[in-house]
């Protein structure tokens, strides 16, 4: 059943998703030639054209990153509190499976969204001749001397730092649409509201990470390391480099995860607020 509900979670969102990226893939591609050819092109209607193509390349890469987020949170609230919420607390299956449903289908999508950006402009790079096929090659050249050199522990806290913020997201705004859905009037003020609180709630976590990990990093951390980098120069990518940091904030993110998916399955379990 977990299995349908993921099946079910991926033809509803693809039916937007798929569109807005088949969008920018070819917007990518018309970009890229208008840009390569840009000094052909005769005044008036043409450039005009051209612009509005390379503009339309550059709102589609935001409509897919905001675009996917905010089919996501809709699909959210559509099945837990919209019409479809009766239909959903029909289904032999619990809160938990019905959450990760939704987590991991959105997780997924995050991961599809970003590549697919990355791939679009390296298709209107490629296109405009900027990025020759030499300087690909240099680059692969480079990852492949220098990435095995990068530690396990350094790819390890890397990645799941970068899954771990994802998922942090999709939870905090889960979160803060199942408690404000609590309210009997006034649903998206309280949003807001919320969404404020928990903005300078991070804020202020932040600062005092970075008090804390400034204060005892020499001691305890010295030999810390949790991201990774590529130095680039004239003539492509030259070196790896690793930035240090506190193990300590990877461990938090998690514990955040657990606090904040408890909190919107307790809700979900205990408070569904149906409209």
């Amino acid at each position: 059943m977990f299995g349908k509900l993921i099946k079910h979670e991926f033809r509803a969102t693809a039916r937007i998703a798929l569109p807005l990226c088949g969008m920018m893939l070819a917007l990518a591609i018309l970009a890229g030639m208008v840009l390569r050819f840009w000094g052909d092109l005769p005044s008036g209607g043409f450039s005009t054209a051209g612009n509005a193509i390379i503009i339309l390349y550059g709102m589609s890469l935001f409509a897919v990153s905001v675009g996917i987020f905010i089919i996501l949170m809709q699909r959210y609230k559509q099945n837990f509190f919209g019409d479809e919420g009766y239909l959903t607390r029909t289904l032999p299956v619990s809160e938990h499976a019905l959450l990760l449903s939704k987590l991991l289908t959105a997780l997924v999508w995050l991961i599809v969204a970003g590549a697919l950006m990355v791939l679009s402009v390296f298709i209107a790079g490629g296109l405009t001749g900027e990025l020759s096929w030499r300087a690909l090659r240099e680059f692969m050249d480079a990852l492949r001397y220098h990435l095995p050199r990068v530690s396990a522990g350094v790819w390890a806290h890397t990645i799941l730092g970068m899954l771990g913020g994802a998922v942090f997201i999709m939870l905090l705004f889960y979160a803060i649409a199942t408690i404000s859905q609590n309210f009997r009037k006034h649903k998206f003020l309280y949003y807001v509201m919320i969404l404020v609180i928990a903005v300078m709630l991070l804020r202020l976590l932040s600062l005092i990470n970075g008090a804390v990990s400034g204060m005892f990093q020499d001691m305890m951390f010295r030999d810390a390391n949790n991201s990774v980098g590529i130095i680039g120069g004239a003539d492509g990518p030259t070196a790896i480099y690793v930035t240090s940091g506190a193990s300590f904030g990877l461990i938090e993110l998690y514990l955040s995860n657990v606090v904040l998916y408890f909190l919107t399955w307790a809700f979900l379990k205990y408070r569904p607020n149906l409209e």
